[in-house]
């Protein structure tokens, strides 16, 4: 029969320093224990107006675009970097997590075993492109976390001027799995949301360029480096693509030249091949 005294000691042990340190969180019964759990999901983000980041080095590129944290966590055997803690602004608060907490906490979500707790990012409205000399990506309808993450890195590191989400709702742009996915690049980029009516209408008034990619297309994306002026450029999903609202309003339309074997690329691919055939513009704008 195994000895019980251990087990008794250790949780007298968490129950000591719980007692002693209030930044200590050993049980879901913890006042801060509730709002993380809380913001796992869309509806808690909505109520309490903030996002939670896993892993430091998402932290700390929300923290270099100017995001504001408002707590950090950390548990098990993991510890808070001195560039990390150098970077907190005085009233963030660091919180231990007691490692068998932490599984509680995320049930059947992703575990993070260091976290941050962030005031969400203030919407930007389409108006403000007006001020944006590069081009933007335009994501319609785009849902898989990976997809958008991958083209989020792949615009940042390629001079893009923003993204557009189109028929996202806001508060999915912070989801915690979407931050992960881009690397926390997230944040470097002007994320705009809105629907497809309303962008089309933005587009007519301020007469935008909006380039859509078109299998069947006269035009290739050796083209497109020659034209002077910033465009949209939009994608859509790999089965279904842009909307025909989207593809009829469009100016450009080009291709990518593929082998006939191949039916069509993955939407990450297709951006990345796409925004690389423009970084030239992007980088003397």
């Amino acid at each position: 029969m195994l000895d019980p005294a251990p087990l008794r000691r250790y949780h007298d042990r968490m129950d000591e320093q719980s007692a002693n340190n209030p930044f200590f969180i050993d049980s879901l019964n913890h006042p801060l224990a509730g709002p993380i759990r809380k913001l796992l999901h869309r509806d808690g983000r909505r109520e309490l107006g903030q996002i939670l980041i896993d892993d430091e080095e998402n932290i700390l590129q929300a923290l270099e675009a100017g995001i504001e944290i408002d707590s950090v966590y950390y548990a098990g055997e993991e510890t808070i970097s001195e560039p990390l803690r150098q970077k907190l602004t005085a009233g963030a608060t660091i919180h231990e997590v007691a490692k068998r907490t932490t599984k509680k906490l995320f049930e059947n979500d992703k575990i993070s075993r260091i976290f941050a707790i962030a005031q969400t990012p203030k919407p930007i409205a389409l108006e403000a492109l007006k001020d944006v000399k590069k081009d933007l990506v335009v994501l319609e309808d785009l849902s898989i976390s990976g997809n958008i993450g991958n083209i989020t890195r792949t615009s940042l590191a390629l001079g893009i001027g923003g993204i557009i989400l189109l028929n996202m709702d806001p508060i999915d742009l912070y989801d915690r799995r979407l931050i992960r996915a881009s690397r926390g690049y997230l944040f470097s980029l002007p994320m705009i949301t809105a629907s497809t009516p309303d962008f089309l209408e933005y587009c007519r008034k301020n007469n935008e360029t909006l380039l859509v990619m078109d299998m069947q297309a006269e035009k290739t994306i050796d083209d497109l480096a020659s034209i002077p002026s910033r465009m949209f450029i939009a994608f859509g999903s790999e089965k279904e693509g842009c909307s025909p609202e989207i593809e009829n309003a469009a100016t450009i339309k080009a291709r990518i030249p593929i082998s006939d074997r191949v039916e069509s690329l993955n939407v990450s691919a297709s951006a990345g091949i796409t925004l690389y055939s423009r970084s030239k513009f992007n980088q003397t704008v």
